[in-house]
């Protein structure tokens, strides 16, 4: 990956949150992190005192004051309901990993969670933006939030290792329950069900039908290959949290390594549609449960190691 292009102005943290994000997401651009206006965007020292990025919060009045506090993210249709979707559940259920020493990490993020409306919701200094409280949905920000993501960070935390890894474990789908537990076998262990709740199972825990019959219907199919070839590259691309790397070499799918079958799923040229249709409804479940299986495997290894108001 490229080096920090303006490290006077972008923190080597922020400009690696957007690097990790772009090995988590193919459709990822970069849409800016430093820019010349007002807002998050724009370094503290660089914005009126009235400025809502530096007059708010008062820990936006903490932290460095000569960088961008803030990242815009261009991708997908499909992974801008993701990723908006993932940080307005963290959001709204105040997960821990949004708020170091009771400090909310991010302003607000903006995005859409059905490409037709766009989506923002503010965590903290909500009321001088007029939401009403102090965190809540904030209506009325511009269009160009359909194709791009923007996180605005609270300033204080604009150089910290940790916030913008908790970001990115939000972004990367990773249960509280897998973050939590990092290197230890409880981790393990909750990193094998986030891989069958995001690869196999449309987040839901195991052994939890998403048909809640038992059966699993061919939209079901559908939907879990498509899964499986957009979501196992991704996953992969951050294995680095689940297991030691070189455990990761070492375990095999199908007679492959992990890096090896990736490859080979992207670069195999077959569609979910052909996929979906080549398998016959009747060896489908087996097909699954078997995939699901050996990618769980992964997680198993023999030893542990260890911004009037101008906003977006």
């Amino acid at each position: 990956m490229a080096r920090n292009p303006n490290p006077a102005r972008i923190t080597d943290e922020i400009w690696s949150l957007w690097e990790r994000f772009d090995r988590l997401e193919p459709s990822a651009l970069l849409g800016g992190i430093y820019a010349a206006k007002p807002g998050y965007h724009n370094y503290r020292n660089a914005v009126a005192t009235s400025d809502y990025s530096r007059a708010d919060v008062a820990a936006d009045r903490q932290g460095p004051g000569d960088k961008a506090a803030a990242l815009d993210l261009t991708m997908s249709a499909d992974a801008m309901r993701r990723y908006t979707s993932r940080l307005d559940v963290a959001a709204r259920a105040r997960d821990e990993r949004l708020y170091i020493g009771g400090v909310p990490i991010i302003r607000e993020f903006i995005g859409t969670k059905d490409n037709r409306s766009v989506y923002c919701y503010v965590l903290t200094g909500g009321r001088p933006l007029g939401v009403g409280a102090d965190a809540g949905p904030d209506p009325g920000r511009d269009s160009t939030h359909l194709w791009h993501l923007h996180i605005s960070f609270i300033r204080r935390f604009v150089n910290s290792a940790d916030a913008m890894n908790r970001i990115h474990s939000i972004l990367a789908g990773e249960s509280l329950a897998t973050w939590r537990s990092h290197g230890s076998e409880e981790g393990d262990m909750a990193a094998a069900e986030d891989l069958w709740r995001l690869l196999f199972n449309g987040g839901y825990p195991p052994g939890v039908s998403p048909t809640h019959n038992g059966g699993v219907d061919r939209a079901e199919i559908f939907r879990r290959l498509q899964a499986i070839q957009r979501d196992l590259t991704v996953l992969l691309s951050s294995s680095d949290q689940m297991v030691d790397s070189a455990q990761v070499v070492k375990s095999t799918l199908a007679g492959l390594s992990a890096e090896q079958l990736s490859e080979a799923i992207k670069d195999s040229g077959i569609s979910p549609d052909t996929l979906a249709d080549a398998i016959p409804d009747a060896d489908a479940q087996q097909v699954l449960d078997a995939l699901a299986a050996r990618v769980a495997a992964l997680t198993a290894p023999a030893s542990h190691a260890e911004q009037s108001i101008d906003r977006p």
